[in-house]
Parts: structure tokens; sequence; C-alpha cells
């Protein structure tokens, strides 16, 4: 016996399998670590003198970013140290790094010391701490 008022009946769907859920950045792969361009690109802003005596890179993230935090002793020699200290804590601040797939976020010096060496001259020993974050 029919319904006058039931519905037309509609075939159900075929059963296919519905696509996974993506999400692009649950398994991206992790970023290089910039930490080598920006030895090198640091050691070419302070000059020829200019020499590493440590360096850290750990990771660090806020709410909104990822990145690393960077930490650089840098050993300046040479008759002009003192200039070249001057000028290149006062470029750090604005100083353009090429770092694929990262941005400089914050770069200041922490600490700076001068002592004698031990030939004849001088060395200013430099601590850097330089922020980066993963340009999304």
């Amino acid at each position: 016996m029919t319904h006058p008022k039931s519905r037309p009946s509609t075939p159900a769907p075929a059963a296919t399998r519905r696509p996974p859920l993506r999400n692009r950045d649950w398994n991206a792969p992790p970023r290089r670590d910039p930490h080598t361009r920006l030895i090198a690109q640091l050691l070419a802003l302070a000059g020829p003198d200019s020499s590493v005596l440590a360096t850290s890179s750990r990771p660090w993230a806020s709410a909104t970013f990822v990145g690393r935090r960077h930490a650089v002793r840098l050993r300046l020699t040479g008759a002009d140290q003192d200039e070249t200290a001057d000028r290149l804590t006062a470029a750090l601040p604005e100083a353009e790094f090429f770092l694929p797939g990262h941005l400089v976020a914050d770069a200041v010096l922490d600490e700076r010391t001068s002592r004698a060496d031990d030939g004849d001259g001088r060395q200013t020993d430099l601590l850097l701490s330089i922020l980066t974050i993963e340009d999304w």
C-alpha cells in the first residue's frame, strides 16, 4: 500500500572512500636551521679581523611565531677594533640578512668586553643575541 503523502525514495549515495583530512602544517618537514648562514653573514658584516669564539642555537616559539634564538660570541682584533665594534653594534639592529625561509626579528648586543691580548695588542669580544623566525 502506498501512502499519498510519502516522499519518493531516493537512492543512497554510493559508498565511496572519503579523502583524508589534510592540514598543510600538520606533517610539514622541519625548516632548515639558518644558524650557519647567519654566522657567515655576521662575519662578513664584522670584517676580516673578526672570528667566532662560540655559538649556540635553540628553538624558540611564541603564540604566533616559531623560530630560533641564536647566541654568538665574536672576537675582534686589529688596530681599529673599537671602531669596528661600534660600527657593528650600530648596524646590527637594521642589518639585512639573507636567510631563505627565515626573518631576523631582533639582533642586539648583550655584552662587550675588551682586554689585553697575549701578544702586544688588545682584543674585543662581543656577545650577540639574534632571534630568527620562520617566514610563512
